[in-house]
């Protein structure tokens, strides 16, 4: 392992501290204004407070390295980043009551989903062969895991390149055992890392580098 690479840093935060209205219009000022039009863009207030707590976690983070959010762009794909800036890269997810945000010095895509019911025949509609059967040899109550470790591994990974869900799931291989994403167009090393930090909730990091910290930050904001 590379020990001058830059470790890549896992935060989560969570939604509680935005339930107050008051609290919610002061913390939505904090932000930048790109950042709160897309809360704004949300019709549930639980969206909202999702998005404006990964803009917050997102703020933070760009702060302590001399960054703001008014410099993030984004860009057709919908992927952020921050121009000229060729050795910070991040990327963000939030799902249930949590928000996460990743950050490298290569390429990197973070997922968090919320355990939750699930059609069986989704894995087979989506996912490569391999994958669906893996998941089918599991007992019927595990199965569900199964399932959200590879949509979590997929996701991160589309999140990495920036394609989106339109890339296409069933395109690559997550690779649960080995801890890496296999694509057959893409030559790079792209590592996978699970964490199981939360109970209920998936989290998986793909990145070119696998110079993963040892522990989750989780940030807490005072009201």
């Amino acid at each position: 392992m590379n020990t001058n690479r830059m470790a890549v840093e896992l935060y989560l935060i969570h939604t509680d501290f935005l339930e107050e209205e008051q609290v919610f219009q002061k913390k939505l000022h904090m932000v930048s204004e790109k950042r709160r039009k897309r809360v704004l863009s949300y019709k549930v207030r639980e969206d909202q407070k999702r998005s404006l707590a990964a803009g917050l976690l997102l703020e933070q983070i760009l702060n302590e390295r001399g960054f703001s959010g008014d410099m993030v762009v984004a860009d057709e794909n919908g992927k952020l980043y921050l121009p000229g800036v060729d050795n910070f890269f991040f990327s963000l997810s939030h799902s249930g009551e949590y928000a996460a945000c990743v950050v490298s010095d290569v390429p990197v895509g973070v997922d968090i989903q919320q355990k939750r019911e699930t059609k069986a025949n989704i894995a087979r509609r989506f996912f490569q062969c391999q994958e669906a059967e893996r998941i089918e040899m599991e007992p019927k109550e595990r199965q569900a895991d199964m399932f959200f470790r590879y949509w979590t591994g997929k996701e991160s990974y589309l999140k990495l390149t920036g394609q989106g869900i339109s890339g296409g799931l069933d395109r690559f291989f997550v690779d649960l055992e080995e801890k890496k994403i296999i694509d057959n167009y893409n030559r790079q090393e792209i590592y996978l890392k699970e964490y199981k930090c939360l109970e209920d909730y998936y989290i998986s990091v793909a990145c070119y580098s696998k110079n993963f910290a040892m522990f989750v930050k989780k940030i807490y904001y005072r009201l």
